[in-house]
């Protein structure tokens, strides 16, 4: 019969782990700053400025109707899904090294969505919608290229931040941004 020897050295393991874990990542305001809400901004912006022209009368969409507002705001938290969801992978420690990928993924699945819907539902036009979702398509690019890869210069960023902030702001006071 053996028995334990108690007196035996003992060996002890410790893990130290050089990071810690963070859902949202240590530079997330910087990332917000510098890359989300600018590329988010541009993007508002340009949907209003394009829908407003588009619809015939500027200064009167622009300004004095809320669709244009509207529209833009759809368009803006379709494309920002992908990049809603970079962030939060980057600042796992686990999955990081797969953040660019999933871009990838949520986007190329975001636009093969655009295109049966855009096919398949002819039918389905809400103020016109599906045109501007089709113009969504370079948006995803412009974000991986900006956003995903490397933040706008600080000259850029503040403007646009303001802009787009502004445009908010107006499309509240309109009624089209709950």
């Amino acid at each position: 019969m053996m028995v334990a020897d108690d007196n035996k050295d003992k060996h002890i393991i410790r893990i130290e782990r050089d990071t810690d874990d963070h859902i949202l990542p240590k530079n997330f305001f910087d990332i917000l700053v510098l890359r989300f809400f600018p590329v988010i901004s541009l993007t508002y912006l340009a949907s209003i400025i394009s829908i407003a022209i588009s619809s015939g009368d500027f200064v009167q969409y622009m300004f004095l109707d809320r669709k244009a507002y509207l529209m833009g705001i759809l368009l803006v938290i379709w494309a920002s899904g992908p990049a809603i969801v970079w962030i939060l992978l980057v600042g796992n420690p686990l999955l990081k090294h797969v953040a660019d990928i999933w871009y990838k993924i949520l986007s190329i699945l975001l636009i093969v969505t655009i295109g049966l819907s855009y096919v398949l539902f002819p039918e389905a036009k809400l103020y016109g919608l599906r045109e501007y979702f089709v113009l969504s398509i370079p948006i995803f690019i412009l974000i991986y290229f900006v956003f995903v890869r490397d933040n706008l210069s600080k000259p850029l960023v503040y403007p646009l931040n303001a802009l787009g902030f502004c445009a908010l702001v107006w499309g509240m006071f309109m009624g089209a941004v709950i």
